[in-house]
């Protein structure tokens, strides 16, 4: 074939005028593939470990008590049972303590998969040897402690033995939860030793149960109504993956918006450039032409090349795309089995190759068209001819370039947010090109008499070619500000998950006879403020107003609040906070349970001041009136309660305490040594340490999300390069046309800088616009966080205008115009 010939002679000379082409096409390819490459290896692994991730066929989750054992012999009918206990605690090696996620285990433990143990094996890892009981930890306790692999760990009432670390455990993500330290597991045996487990202990008991294959869930769920009280919290492994798959959900939407934005600022380059560089080729095509060459061959040859160049493009964003999905992947493996396969890999890898494609096809169709138009008399011509590929093939690679931002956001997990997202991009694309037309509309009316102002006027009365400049430029700015906008609302979310005024230490399961004691050891330490303690109790809501709690609830976001224990206190004067609604019961009260709830807990029900709430305590159903509902204090990281009572009749029941501290370093370090000697039930959470590893982590959150805005950054520079690339040349021989009938350089450079000024404010104006509406929507209804820009997000489309024109006046301005006579004479004659 005649036209592949000439493409691969071509090729053989070089592909230098398309890299830009081949640049906008990987980076886009990059950013597409790796999420939906990453997005399709998370799903697989909740596909195919769901079992392991919640740790049985089912699960009894979140109770605080025990199940009797004549309820758990009766379970074991169905199945093989595994009794897991999680709680908070504290464990000390030498004089070094940290909080940990105490976790303890049966023999049966797990049902599914495996709990891989570096030096050690399950279960002489757990088991009781020479007195001592033996435990594995998490390996970041070991740096945090100084301990090493054989040392003794203070844990409670006991010592246990450290015998290896855990290198994965497949139910991690299943517990749910913020962990406020490592993991350390340990044998039920050992639990009990340490005398950790107390009536009111904030501990959650856990069955799981591998069903025998002739039972199915429906006959289990039928039984655990009968056998449990309440019917616990029944769980399946689609619940127990739902929580991390919403997570994972969210960021996949974020990510896929961002890919889509990717691929539309890809694409647009690609479209700018694909036409630079069929201009710069105008000559040579015009040689092919008067040499006999048929315009079908003459566009077949150049759609040849064009394609080569974006299949190198897309194998080089694929390629590197599997790379950083593989390379991401091995930090999540301890927590959860990911199945980074070929198998796995190349689905969502050929469908963002495929997409790609698809767009190249539709950017690149205009200019290949227009090749085709070009007439053998341009060869008699000097300088570049402007190829023009008529209104169809502009309409035809529209619908492509469309159809592949469809496809792209289509891809996103939520269906409502995939079309509003691309209502958006279409209604931003729109509103940017009629800026564009509008803008030289009004122009070509001006008739101005300044040199500096009429070449703009001249240079931007062409609606196509300004509209083609306002969207290539004002696409990535609309983008990028979605981003920072996001990027700003994230972390205003997560900051203020810190409280302004922090407690240093939190104590857990105090009991009533140790907190005299506690008191008069804070009171004698002059280091030390006044200690906050409150009763604590768990409870179950059973029923608003006789209806059934499940039942009763209409907010499904808030569906925690029936699904198993919840925190209860009571108190007989006010605590701190805004009422948003009712009245505190007065001090001297003694009538029967008013409650105080907050406000997640009226949202939740639909419910205020005067509504009935039935409540199990302990087995025992308390009937109560709500009597005001506070504002949150859930970011404050201080003591709060989901429900507060008033003291009768929970003053009777048995509780423990739970309390708040601060004070000066040098004080709390002892105070922690002292009370872990004197009361080891008690558990100490260093809430010192908890932020700083909170803003660790919100510090890698805004890196990651600036890696993803950097991206974007690179994409929207190479499609800006792309944009001034196809009229450097031109604007070459303008400025010397000038330069010829008397314009000076300044003036030159003026007229350049005000013309693309013009395009970069539009496109600042409209795509800063569209995306703080995008970022906004983004924020509050696919995220459900506030919206925080911050004054970054407004400042930045400017900025990013104001840098298209110094790039676009630097390079199409200053360095297209002739130094002197000399470069005028040597201009002429070629």
């Amino acid at each position: 074939m005649l036209a592949f010939r000439l493409a691969r002679t071509e090729f053989l000379a070089g592909m230098a005028g398309l890299r830009l082409f081949i640049a906008c096409i990987a980076i886009g390819t990059l950013m597409l593939s790796a999420v939906w490459m990453l997005g399709s290896a998370l799903s697989g692994a909740f596909e195919v470990n769901g079992r392991q991730i919640m740790g049985g066929d089912t699960e009894i989750a979140d109770l605080s008590t025990p199940l009797p054992q004549e309820t758990i012999s009766a379970l074991a009918q169905f199945g093989a049972i595994s009794h897991v206990t999680d709680m908070r605690s504290a464990a000390r090696a030498g004089d070094q303590a940290t909080p940990i996620e105490l976790r303890a285990v049966d023999g049966a433990h797990p049902l599914y998969g495996q709990l891989r143990i570096e030096g050690a094996s399950m279960p002489d890892a757990l088991a009781l040897s020479g007195g001592t009981y033996g435990a594995v930890v998490q390996a970041t306790l070991l740096g945090r402690t100084g301990a090493s692999i054989g040392d003794r760990l203070e844990v409670g009432s006991i010592q246990v033995e450290i015998r290896g670390t855990i290198a994965a455990e497949p139910d991690r993500l299943g517990a749910g939860g913020f962990m406020i330290g490592p993991r350390v597991i340990v044998s039920r045996e050992a639990l009990e030793a340490a005398d950790l487990l107390t009536l009111g202990s904030l501990a959650e008991h856990r069955y799981r149960i591998r069903l025998d294959e002739s039972i199915t869930p429906d006959e289990f769920r039928s039984a655990v109504q009968r056998l449990v009280p309440g019917g616990g919290n029944l769980r399946f492994p689609e619940d127990a993956a739902g929580r991390i798959r919403r997570i994972v959900e969210r960021t996949s939407t974020f990510l896929g918006i961002t890919g889509a934005v990717a691929l539309a600022i890809a694409l647009s380059g690609a479209w700018a450039a694909a036409s630079a560089w069929i201009r710069k080729r105008s000559r040579t095509i015009a040689l092919y032409r008067l040499s006999g060459a048929e315009p079908h061959l003459v566009a077949a040859q150049h759609g040849l090349i064009l394609g080569t160049a974006a299949l190198v493009g897309v194998a080089t964003g694929t390629i590197t795309a599997a790379v950083l999905v593989v390379y991401a992947t091995g930090f999540m493996t301890e927590m959860l089995p990911i199945p980074v396969t070929v198998a796995v890999l190349t689905p969502p890898a050929l469908m963002a190759a495929g997409t790609m494609l698809l767009g190249v096809a539709g950017a690149a169709f205009p200019a290949v068209t227009g090749s085709s138009r070009i007439s053998a008399g341009a060869a008699m011509r000097s300088g570049e001819t402007v190829p023009r590929p008529g209104s169809a093939p502009v309409a035809a690679g529209t619908v492509l370039i469309a159809l592949a931002a469809a496809l792209a956001i289509l891809r996103l997990p939520a269906t409502g947010i995939a079309l509003k997202a691309a209502l958006w991009l279409t209604v931003s694309a729109v509103l940017l090109a009629l800026g564009g037309w509008a803008l030289a509309w009004i122009l070509g009316r001006l008739r101005p008499k300044g040199f500096a102002a009429a070449s703009v006027v001249r240079s931007l009365s062409s609606p196509r070619a300004s509209a083609a400049k306002a969207l290539s430029i004002g696409i990535g700015i609309a983008g990028i500000t979605v981003v920072a906008s996001l990027q700003a609302s994230v972390g205003g979310v997560m900051r203020s998950e810190l409280a302004r005024e922090l407690p240093d230490l939190a104590l857990l399961d105090i009991r009533a006879a140790q907190l005299p004691q506690i008191r008069q050891a804070v009171q004698a330490s002059p280091g030390l403020s006044s200690l906050d303690a409150y009763p604590h109790l768990r409870t179950i809501i059973k029923s608003i107003n006789g209806t059934p709690a499940p039942e009763a609830l209409v907010n499904p976001r808030r569906s925690r609040m029936v699904r198993g224990d919840i925190g209860l206190s009571w108190t007989q004067d006010p605590i701190e906070g805004n009422l948003l609604a009712g009245e505190w019961w007065a001090p001297d009260y003694s009538g029967p349970m008013l409650l105080s709830i907050e406000e997640d807990v009226a949202d939740a029900f639909g419910i205020g001041p005067g509504d009935r709430m039935a409540l199990s305590v302990m087995g025992r159903e308390i009937e109560g009136e709500v009597a005001n509902i506070r504002e949150e204090k859930d970011r404050d990281f201080g003591i709060s309660f989901l429900l507060v009572a008033s003291p009768n009749p929970l003053r009777h029941a048995p509780h423990t305490w739970v309390g708040m501290l601060q004070g000066e370093d040098g004080a709390l370090t002892s105070f922690i040594r002292d009370l872990g000697a004197s009361a080891p039930n008690v558990t100490i959470i260093d809430v010192r340490q908890i932020v700083r590893e909170v803003s660790t982590a919100i510090e890698g959150a805004m890196l990651g999300i600036l890696a993803v805005a950097g991206i974007l950054l690179t994409a929207g520079a190479l499609s800006l390069s792309a944009v001034v690339a196809a009229d450097t040349d031109a604007r070459a021989r303008e400025a010397l046309v000038f330069s010829l009938v008397g314009a000076s350089r300044r003036e030159i450079a003026v007229a350049r800088l005000l013309e693309i000024a013009s395009v970069g404010a539009l496109a600042a104006t409209i795509g800063g616009t569209a995306g703080l509406i995008g970022g906004w929507w983004l924020a509050t209804e696919a995220m459900h966080i506030p919206w925080e820009p911050g004054l970054l997000s407004f400042a930045l489309p400017l900025a990013l205008g104001i840098l298209a024109a110094g790039a676009a006046g630097l390079f199409a301005g200053m360095g297209s115009m002739p130094c002197g006579c000399g470069e005028i004479a040597r201009r002429l004659s070629a």
